[in-house]
Formats: C-alpha cells, sequence, structure tokens
C-alpha cells in the first residue's frame, strides 16, 4: 500500500531533506534570442516602465500584451 501512495506524491511534496534537484526532474533547454537594437530608455523613463529597453517593455494588460 505504501507504494502505491507513492505514485501519487511527487519527490517535491515528500517532508524529507532534497538535493537542489529532485531525482524526476526532466532534462530541458532555454532559448534566449539575441537583442540586436540597443536603444535604451533615459533613467526616469527605465524606471517608470520597470526596464531601460523598449524591446523588453510589455505592459501586462490582463490576457494580452500590447504591442509599443
Amino acid at each position: 500500500m505504501d507504494n502505491y501512495v507513492d505514485l501519487f506524491k511527487p519527490s517535491f511534496l515528500k517532508k524529507e531533506q532534497r538535493t537542489a534537484l529532485p531525482a524526476d526532474a526532466s532534462v530541458t533547454m532555454a532559448y534566449v534570442p539575441l537583442q540586436l537594437e540597443l536603444i535604451t530608455y533615459d533613467d526616469s523613463k527605465g524606471l517608470d516602465n520597470g526596464t531601460i529597453f523598449p524591446a523588453l517593455n510589455k505592459p501586462f494588460k490582463g490576457r494580452m500584451v500590447k504591442q509599443v
């Protein structure tokens, strides 16, 4: 019965000493495109928008991103 219960309790929910990565972690790959334009906002506009890069300024509007 204990083995059956363990099937429904992933390693991140178990209350035991864990390593940095769980035993059942999957391998992933990240893709980060290069930013070709190095245009930046001035300091005050960058603080207002949370970024100094206009290409990264994506205001949250609920369910969609408003194109700047």
